[in-house]
């Protein structure tokens, strides 16, 4: 008889009798003995009539599943179908047909059944499931009815021990050569569909999902006794099985080719990869102190518990690493899924570690500090080598001999203090859980300088290490300093929007598995920011999953709290699952004593929440689809006729949209949407404005639907561009849709809107000329209408295009025109509908073209108040972009210090609201600009950190203000002494004022072009080249540019003629600030007056 599907404890506990876990552990009754025991011998060990009965019918049933008999019905077979993650393993008999007209019928069904009796004993011992058996092929499902810690390793394991167990055994006949069974085998893991089939199809289960198509090809993909695995399995067990080399193939049925690997053989399970350690400083205390005793003869043994990924490896490595010399000993036992049933695996591993995988004799003996003899017997019981032929095995007297002696060698092999550590306590087997508390116990008679840590996933230390002076500690999540920090680590300096970032650590509990696992999907993949579905790492699954398939009672009343998403009371739980008190009282009893939730009491009213956010997870991922869809419209219908206070919009909108309430779900969402984004809370509202138009697309079309589908689409507009620009290609197609549903329900005012965004489009994208056709369309179309805003708005439009072509005199007359006809009562609403206000935009660009034209102190008071009035609307983009408008001028001024502070705020405003441009622009401007005022020449790292900056910043805004950019570049460039760069900026500057014709800085550009050549030594070229720029800062109206090329002037050749003409271009500024153009000719003309 085998050893069942776990240890002692786990096979008590699994029958709800792990009270009697000690009592039969202090008779040395393990599993090999449990099936030996008989009515008489359990009533002496004083279990009752009840626990007798519960205990010898689980025996039975373990008898006959291990014997390949028919394995007893599991309640998890009988539920609905479930979405689960499991490994598939499809396995086929090589040849069977050919065999089968040779041996004939009856002779074929005995191999056959021999074949299939085989599997189901293996599957079974790795504690697998035969789904089906169809002559020669067999499907086995591991991680289903129940899910198993390692189910995918207990998979590959089960697969490499069926190959060897049918060629050990080969079928006889009389009269004929034995029959050798080969088989192919292919392994695949994923999620899957699957349930017992209803009575209507019985026979085996119901199973449908990708992962079992890919097991089924890449069964026939392999060879005679070969096994198979695609990516995903060998990812969940790369630490515990040997592969081949990846090959890539095509797959029938895929679109995409596959990677496969083949298995080589099973491999030592490796320690877990150890993530970054984190806020544990109590804990490292502590191991810290008890090494201190265990080193001065005062053993202890620690075991450290908690849930998978909540750092116990990293804790134990970074102890191991810092405070465990090279002078100590260290014994490193891993416990492994596959190796449950295999006594003392991981000592037989811990000693092939150090001295091989056969080692001689001599080898061993030394290690052990025992006679070879002694060696080569403990070799043999702990599996390091082959018994002789006819060997009986170790007696008593022997193997109590061979665990001293192990335990002898763990606690103190040799003179120096040692630290041993079992890791994955909670799959170790019952031998070696003995042996280690022989150990111990040892290390205490003996005053050893010893310290043992068990490390283990259980929720409390596992049985065996409870010696008195055994200590537990559990390890907690992480405090939220410390998560944002490993969130921050994950995401690599990546910004997210505030929201989207407390979204995740609120999913993650304080997991790093989970932080880690979150942040690094949402850099890879960008994952929607605030999806609601969150794939839990494998190893957290599992340990959910099993306490999920544990459950007596209350499956439906988790599935209820699941799909809720919030803590619920007791009587809104009972009008989701139209369920009286008593039921649901029951149901959440069943929950509390697993674990799963916690029940608090405040005020009177008891509140009901998830123990952990990650439970929530894996209870939503295994909702099928239709079942969650019932879930979700009870939950909304149960809300929806709750009493007091309305619910709010969005959560309302969520369910109904998961129950496939369309009407309901539209309603609620664009409701929710918008209210978002008055509220400049941008990732929320392109959520649900989404999810308003996902709803609306099912309805029948109508006049009604088409509104409130112009509606979403304005307002997705406005998300559009102020997250991710106007100059996106999807802004573009939103103002399309928009314009063609506004002329569908005949609704002028949402044209003009959606006109104006097809404008700012073309403006952003730099096509100036189509920008300046859609400006001169919308102030004609705001004429015909007699729409004052859009008269405003058009007037702006044309402003704004005449800036950026040079036309300074026009763009100042038609800004500040449309400026003064702003209300802020009338025409705040238009900041949420553009996704920017119209006063803040008329101003920042006023206050650019004041700026060029030579009024530089109306130009900074017209910035202030643009960022100043941002401000006393509260309106997040109005204010990034008005920051990020005063900081780009900035740079090209050369205002240095005074754009930090407003940078920094720049900076956190995007950061929180997720305006990525917005937060490059504030990045970039004045740290460019600072390296073009700094005393010293910029250095080499300096330059580094400006690329990076520029690039962030192109890729987030490609398109427009190249040549202002690019001529800033360029006298960082000189500056740091690098004239190709320099060359190159100005040259990609001169294409961009071409394709674009974005001249209003070209005399600017002109201008670093001059100072190039002079750095190259072409004085005369530098001239030219200034004669130019002079003759483009009077055609585009650049006073102040011309106040700068007249400074290079006099600067190169220092004559009164030269000074004459600096303070004559001084004159030419219509106001005067103490800048630095200011100040350059302030001094140019103090020197030729002294000189």
């Amino acid at each position: 008889m085998t050893q069942g599907p776990g240890r002692l404890s786990e096979f008590l506990s699994r029958i709800g009798l792990e009270r009697l876990r000690d009592r039969l552990a202090a008779e040395d009754v393990d599993m090999s003995v449990l099936p030996l025991l008989d009515e008489e011998d359990l009533k002496g060990l004083g279990l009752n009539l009840g626990e007798r009965k519960r205990l010898l019918r689980a025996v039975a049933e373990l008898g006959a599943r291990a014997e390949g008999g028919a394995p007893p019905r599991d309640d998890a077979l009988a539920g609905a179908v479930q979405l689960r993650r499991l490994s598939v393993l499809f396995c086929d008999m090589v040849g069977a047909t050919r065999l089968g007209e040779e041996l004939g019928i009856d002779r074929m069904q005995i191999v056959l059944q021999r074949y299939c009796q085989t599997a189901q004993r293996i599957a079974a011992r790795h504690d697998g499931h035969l789904a089906m058996s169809q002559g020669d092929g067999l499907v086995l499902l591991f991680g289903y009815p129940r899910v198993v810690e390692g189910f995918a390793e207990r998979c590959v394991a089960a697969a490499s021990e069926l190959q060897g167990a049918l060629a050990r055994a080969p079928v006889t006949f009389a009269g004929r050569a034995p029959v050798r069974i080969a088989t192919r085998i292919g392994i695949a893991s994923g999620q899957a569909l699957v349930g017992e089939r209803g009575e209507d199809a019985p026979g085996g289960v119901h199973l449908v999902g990708p992962a079992v198509n890919r097991a089924a090809r890449l069964q026939a993909l392999a060879r005679p006794n070969a096994i198979i695995v695609d990516r995903a399995t060998r990812e969940l067990t790369a630490a515990a099985v040997a592969y081949g080399a990846p090959r890539s193939v095509r797959l029938r049925g895929f679109s995409e080719p596959a990677e496969v690997f083949r298995v080589v053989g099973m491999s030592a399970p490796a320690a877990d990869r150890p993530v970054a350690l984190l806020d544990r400083a109590a804990e490292t205390a502590l191991l810290r102190k008890l090494w201190r005793r265990a080193r001065r003869g005062h053993p202890a043994t620690l075991t450290i518990h908690g849930g998978p990924g909540i750092g116990k490896s990293a804790l134990v490595q970074h102890f191991l690493t810092r405070e465990v010399g090279p002078s100590a000993r260290v014994i490193r036992l891993r416990a492994s899924a596959m190796a449950t049933h295999s006594p003392l695996r991981p000592v037989a591993e811990a000693l092939a570690e150090l001295t091989g995988p056969d080692p001689p004799p001599a080898a061993l003996a030394a290690l052990l500090g025992a006679a070879p003899e002694s060696a080569e017997r403990t070799a043999r019981f702990v599996g390091l080598a082959a018994a002789p032929e006819g060997d009986a095995g170790s007696g008593a007297d022997e193997r109590a001999a061979i665990l001293d002696l192990l335990a002898r060698w763990i606690v103190a092999g040799d003179d120096r203090p040692t630290a041993a550590v079992l890791e994955n306590a909670q799959w170790a087997d019952d031998a070696t859980r003995a042996l280690l508390s022989r150990a111990a116990r040892q290390a205490q008679l003996e005053g050893s300088r010893f310290l043992m840590i068990v490390v283990t996933r259980d929720d409390a230390p596992p049985p065996g290490f409870d010696q008195g002076r055994d200590r537990a500690l559990a390890l907690p999540p992480l405090p939220e300093d410390a998560a944002n920090l490993l969130l921050d680590r994950a995401l690599s300096g990546a910004p997210i929007p505030q929201s989207v970032r407390e979204h995740i650590l609120r999913r993650s509990d304080g997991n790093p598995l989970m932080l880690e696992s979150l942040g690094h999907a949402l850099r890879r993949r960008r994952l929607a920011e605030l999806a609601d579905a969150v794939e839990v790492p494998h190893t957290i699954y599992e340990s959910v999953a099993m306490r999920l398939d544990a459950l007596s009672a209350g499956r439906e009343a988790i599935e209820a709290l699941a799909a809720l998403g919030a803590p619920a009371d007791p009587a809104l739980l009972g009008r989701i699952l139209r369920a009286d008190a008593g039921t649901v009282d029951a149901a959440l009893a069943a929950l509390d004593r697993a674990g799963l939730i916690e029940r608090t009491l405040a005020h009177g009213r008891e509140t009901i929440a998830f123990r952990h956010q990650v439970c929530r997870d894996v209870v939503l991922e295994r909702l099928a689809g239709p079942a969650r869809e019932r879930l979700h419209l009870a939950v909304y219908r149960a809300l929806a006729r709750e009493g007091g206070a309305p619910h709010r919009p969005d959560i309302l909108a969520r369910h109904a949209l998961a129950g496939r309430d369309w009407a309901n779900a539209a309603r609620h969402a664009l409701e929710a949407g918008l209210g978002y984004l008055v509220r400049s809370a941008l990732p929320e509202a392109g959520r649900h404005l989404d999810m308003a138009m996902d709803a609306l697309a099912r309805l029948p079309a109508g006049p009604e639907v088409d509104r409130d589908r112009l509606r979403a689409v304005a307002g997705l507009a406005a998300v559009e561009r102020s997250r991710f620009g106007i100059a996106s290609d999807r802004s573009a197609e939103l103002g399309r849709q928009a314009v063609a549903l506004a002329r569908a329900v005949g609704d002028a005012k949402a044209e003009l809107l959606a006109l104006n965004g097809l404008y700012s489009h073309a403006l952003v994208r730099a096509d100036y000329r189509r920008a300046d056709s859609f400006a001169k369309a919308l102030s004609k179309a705001a004429e015909r209408c007699a729409d004052d805003d859009f008269r405003m708005i058009g007037g702006r439009a044309i402003g704004a295009v005449a800036l950026h072509r040079g036309d300074q005199a026009t763009a100042r007359r038609r800004l500040e025109r449309a400026l003064a006809q702003y209300e802020r009562d009338a025409h705040l609403p238009l900041a949420h509908a553009h996704g920017y206000d119209h006063a803040e935009i008329c101003a920042a660009l006023l206050a650019m073209s004041l700026w060029i034209g030579g009024d530089l102190r109306g130009a900074r008071r017209m910035g202030a108040w643009a960022i100043a009035h941002a401000r006393a609307i509260d309106h997040a983009h109005s204010l990034a972009q008005a920051i990020s408008f005063r900081v780009m001028w900035g740079a090209l001024a050369r205002q240095g210090a005074e754009m930090a502070e407003l940078a920094a705020e720049g900076v956190a405003l995007s950061e929180k609201h997720g305006i990525r441009v917005m937060r490059a622009a504030a990045r970039l401007f004045p740290f460019a600009g600072g390296l073009c005022l700094q005393p010293d020449a910029p250095a080499a790292a300096q330059m580094a950190d400006l690329a990076s900056r520029v690039a962030e910043f192109r890729a987030a805004n490609p398109f427009n203000y190249v040549p202002l950019l690019n001529s800033v570049l360029a006298e960082a460039h000189l500056r740091a002494g690098d004239l190709p760069a320099a060359q190159i900026a100005l040259a990609e500057a001169q294409k961009a004022e071409a394709r674009t014709e974005e001249t209003w800085t070209c005399a600017e550009v002109l201008r670093m072009r001059a100072r190039l050549a002079a750095a190259q030594g072409d004085g005369k070229a530098a001239r030219r080249l200034r004669g130019r720029a002079l003759g483009a800062a009077r055609r585009t109206q650049a006073a102040t540019i011309a106040l700068r090329i007249a400074c290079d002037m006099a600067e190169a050749d220092p004559r009164p003629a030269t000074a004459g003409a600096v303070r004559a271009a001084l004159a030419r500024l219509t106001s005067r600030d103490g800048g630095w153009d200011v100040r350059r000719a302030a001094a140019i003309l103090r020197a030729g007056a002294h000189g």
